[in-house]
């Protein structure tokens, strides 16, 4: 019976290790060097010419509280910030209608337009922009803040 033990215990053992390298290995293979597959991106998003893809974080206020707050991700080779805007515009779930008059400043958000008092205004980096939103490009992980605000 001794020798029974030993006979089986062996074989186990070296079976273990066989299993064990061949669990190494594939480890190793599988590793990526921060390359590879990302998670899909399930939030709002702009498609359009090109593919260099800029992430902007983007804040809608009102008067009284934040309509939206959200990364958005515009895949194109000339990204802007009405690219940005228009991604949120489109998006039917996650975002809300946001229109721009003839001189390409915004007018009317989430049906909120401007009007004699206040306006919606756009900062970039917590600096006021009042170029056209098509004119103006963005950069990896800019902010981009709407503010409805009185008119100075």
């Amino acid at each position: 019976m001794y020798q029974y033990k030993m006979k089986f215990t062996k074989p186990c053992y070296g079976c273990l290790i066989v299993f064990i390298f061949i669990a190494l290995s594939l480890t190793a293979c599988g590793t990526n060097k921060g390359e590879g597959i990302a998670p899909e991106y399930h939030g709002v998003k702009y498609t359009g010419q090109g593919t260099l893809e800029t992430k902007v974080n983007v804040v809608i206020y009102n008067e009284d509280e934040v309509l939206f707050l959200q990364t958005v991700k515009v895949i194109d080779d000339h990204p802007t910030v009405w690219k940005a805007l228009q991604a949120i515009s489109d998006n039917a779930e996650q975002g809300m209608l946001i229109e721009k008059d003839q001189k390409g400043q915004i007018s009317k958000v989430d049906g909120i337009e401007n009007n004699q008092t206040k306006k919606w205004k756009l900062y970039i980096n917590n600096i006021l922009e009042d170029e056209d939103l098509e004119n103006i490009g963005i950069d990896e992980e800019q902010p981009l803040t709407l503010r409805y605000i009185a008119d100075s």
